[in-house]
């Protein structure tokens, strides 16, 4: 694992890591994600297979005197805006109201469709589904309150 590897170099006394993928995967020219854990306090940095593999190669000939500089800039993540949509039915009791909801975000380590593009969209298709009901003599005017909602920022607090 990434924080396998991480846990390695730092015993080594690594200033920092830098990880490329050297597989034969068609995906293999992107920078990979690393996830290298909460405890981990060395620097990692995700390089595409090409720099990697120049790096690498390099570095094979200690005459090249292969070094890298590394810049790390910190973001406070709380500060970004953060949005969050809700809707609720025309009609039902206020103070009885059923909440629906959702994560609109994802994170590079899973993909979105399934974390959180599928919840995100079965939230739509189930308020989608009522309105139509609603629209029936049936359910014209439903006990309860029904309020869709798509938060932001589920995966970063």
């Amino acid at each position: 694992t990434f924080a396998e590897k991480a846990a390695l170099a730092s015993q080594y006394n690594a200033a920092a890591l830098l990880i490329y993928n050297d597989g034969e995967a068609p995906d293999r020219f992107a920078p990979v994600f690393i996830n290298l854990g909460q405890s981990n306090e060395l620097p990692a940095l995700s390089l595409s297979y090409n720099l990697g593999k120049q790096l690498a190669d390099a570095a094979q000939n200690p005459s090249n005197n292969v070094g890298v500089r590394i810049i790390i800039q910190m973001a406070d993540e709380s500060s970004y805006p953060v949005g969050n949509i809700c809707a609720d039915t025309p009609t039902g009791d206020v103070t009885q109201t059923i909440v629906i909801g959702s994560h609109s975000d994802s994170v590079p380590a899973g993909p979105g469709i399934n974390d959180n593009g599928s919840g995100s969209a079965a939230n739509l298709g189930l308020a989608v589904a009522l309105a139509r009901l609603f629209k029936t003599s049936t359910y014209a005017k439903y006990k309860y309150r029904v309020r869709f909602c798509w938060w932001g920022a589920e995966e970063i607090g």
